[in-house]
């Protein structure tokens, strides 16, 4: 690709992951020359806090993780931006929610379209990207859980169990066009970091989105977890992560599979241990029933406050594998 054409990137994710990586590419944005067109395509899975309570009151979709998103690629110095990020304290009617979500809230209302409430939030916030739902049809996660079937996103997390099987309800979802629409144009889509399941495998229940994903030329990577969460990917392999990712989307073709190979701290894993949550260890070789998929380690992470990928070497990760 010559340097002057901007890299198409769509991130397909949810949660804290997505925005740390929208993060890292926020930068290049923003630069003089532009090198990257990114379309980030969130899931709307979540039921919990602020986002559990408006989609109670008001029948309307889960706003949190978009707002995460829309604040991770908004320039920092914009004083809408903290705002988005400002959530209130107290356990009143506004205790616990963000400012973000009421503003998308108030969008939708006046607007009458979710899609078009974000894209008047991103002109407010001077975004250069595109942020999408995967879909706008109110939809639910259900998870098998040992013999019990659990509905909803908090109630799945609060198993602390392995989830066997997930599905989404109703499974007809109609994933969003403009969606379907950006990952075929794409030239590299990446799936995660984020929690496998609810997060990650989340978006890939969407039919359409699934369907898009088997279409589509661009490349393929994902992106694995630094360390493993106790409710869902508990004695999971790197390879493990792999393989659940393609069982619920067979025809998916990845090209790559990324994993962080900086060592995690003695105090880190102590602390993490309480958590039972462990660093997940990079694959040394591609395993023969995931050839010809490739696996790739690099120092990734940071422990600023907690264990997470770096936002800046991750979007220099992304960029580098897409060269390969």
């Amino acid at each position: 690709m010559p340097r002057n054409v901007p890299l198409k990137l769509v991130a397909i994710g949810g949660g804290t992951g997505l925005s740390t990586l929208l993060a890292g590419l926020r930068p290049r944005l923003n630069a003089p020359e532009p090198q990257l067109e990114l379309t980030a395509i969130v899931t709307v899975t979540d039921d919990g806090k602020s986002s559990g309570r408006l989609r109670e009151e008001f029948s309307v979709l889960p706003p949190g993780d978009i707002r995460n998103c829309l604040v991770a690629l908004a320039p920092p110095d914009n004083p809408l931006t903290s705002l988005f990020a400002h959530r209130f304290p107290g356990q009143g009617a506004l205790g616990g929610h963000s400012l973000g979500n009421l503003l998308l809230l108030g969008l939708l209302q006046k607007s009458g379209n979710f899609v078009t409430a974000i894209d008047q939030a991103r002109a407010l916030l001077g975004i250069r990207a595109r942020v999408l739902p995967s879909t706008l049809d109110q939809v639910d996660l259900v998870a098998r859980v040992g013999r019990q079937k659990i509905r909803g996103q908090v109630a799945i997390k609060s198993q602390n169990s392995p989830i066997q099987e997930l599905t989404l309800e109703p499974a007809n979802a109609a994933a969003l066009p403009a969606a379907v629409e950006a990952i075929l144009a794409a030239d590299l889509i990446t799936l995660g970091p984020g929690s496998l399941f609810t997060s990650v495998i989340a978006n890939l229940l969407v039919p359409g989105l699934t369907d898009a994903l088997s279409r589509t030329k661009a490349k393929k990577l994902y992106i694995c977890n630094v360390m493993t969460e106790l409710d869902e990917t508990e004695d999971l392999s790197g390879e493990d992560h792999v393989r659940e990712l393609l069982a619920y989307a067979p025809d998916l073709r990845l090209d790559y599979a990324l994993f962080n190979s900086t060592p995690i701290s003695a105090e880190m894993r102590q602390r993490y241990a309480a958590e039972k949550a462990e660093p997940l260890s990079p694959p040394t070789v591609t395993p023969s029933d995931l050839v010809p998929l490739q696996f790739i380690a690099l120092p990734l992470a940071s422990e600023e406050r907690a264990v997470r990928h770096d936002p800046e070497r991750l979007s220099q990760a992304i960029f580098d594998v897409y060269a390969r």
